[in-house]
């Protein structure tokens, strides 16, 4: 299986209410020692189930049609990373038609792609993770 990084999956208005709803929930709980979020990325992961490998072409036009979202500039994430995916066993509606577009644009070879969002969290006082 290849994974493969996507785009941004968060545009800079979804991040800022993000980072409010965090600061809310942690008035509200009154727990001073709560965990404090200071920032928030999130990106695409695909991960790509394949019946063999693909030649360098066939790698650059899937990663061509994997490129889609936000138009944010993207960086090196950082922080501690929650990776949320479709339940093992299922095959997602968006699974299902990426996988035809791969198979419409002659890369047989994919027998099925999946999509995840990771999500890295900067937490206040523990740095790097």
């Amino acid at each position: 299986m290849d994974i493969l990084r996507g785009a941004p999956a968060l545009s800079d208005f979804r991040v800022q209410k993000l980072l409010q709803r965090f600061a809310q929930m942690r008035n509200e709980s009154g727990v001073e020692s709560g965990v404090e979020i200071e920032d928030v990325y999130a990106e695409y992961v695909h991960f790509a189930e394949l019946t063999s490998p693909l030649s360098p072409p066939e790698r650059a036009r899937l990663g061509q049609l994997l490129r889609y979202g936000p138009t944010i500039s993207e960086h090196t994430p950082s922080g501690q990373l929650f990776l949320v995916t479709p339940r093992p066993g299922t095959i997602s509606p968006w699974s299902s038609k990426a996988t035809d577009i791969a198979h419409n644009c002659g890369l047989n070879q994919v027998k099925r792609l999946e999509r995840g969002i990771a999500y890295y969290l900067t937490i206040k006082g523990q740095g790097e993770l």
